[in-house]
């Protein structure tokens, strides 16, 4: 078996992009930067998305069985950066970001660069840290056109491994 060091090594060579998950909860809407997301299924369009598992993300999404995944444009860094840690939120902004809920309740961030809206359909990985969801896309909007996502390795952050 090869070295914890080489696997995560490996790991870190993947892709990822850099989203901005947020979900409503009772004690008002919860936001965190995730990197673990790709696409699952072409019809019906699904995502998944993982999330640590105890974090106030992973529990509202958990909760609602709703969450938007907001994506960082390569300009945003701050975007993401504010959302590694728990962050206060009032009736209107989350950490000093607007938001406005959509039709499910959900918060969407007016600083994105795109977003999804989306439906839990099912959950895995219950031996691991990070809970999968399996969401179903039922809205989006993309108000920046032409704009890049922030890839992970662009960055001076690493998570997995």
């Amino acid at each position: 078996m090869p070295d914890t060091d080489t696997i995560k090594n490996v790991l870190r060579m993947f892709s990822y992009g850099l989203f901005v998950a947020t979900s409503p909860s009772a004690e008002g809407p919860r936001a965190a930067t995730i990197s673990w997301v790709t696409q699952a299924s072409f019809e019906p369009k699904l995502i998944a998305a993982a999330m640590r598992k105890g974090t106030g993300i992973c529990e509202a999404v958990r909760e609602s069985g709703r969450f938007a995944l907001h994506v960082v444009g390569a300009q945003q860094p701050d975007l993401a950066k504010t959302f590694f840690k728990v962050n206060a939120a009032t009736a209107d902004e989350i950490a000093g970001y607007r938001y406005g809920l959509s039709e499910h309740g959900v918060p969407i961030l007016g600083a994105a660069s795109a977003w999804l809206e989306c439906e839990v359909v099912e959950e895995a990985n219950q031996t691991g840290d990070h809970t999968i969801f399996i969401a179903r896309i039922v809205d989006a909007d993309s108000p920046s056109e032409g704009v890049q996502a922030l890839p992970l390795r662009d960055t001076p952050w690493h998570y997995g491994g």
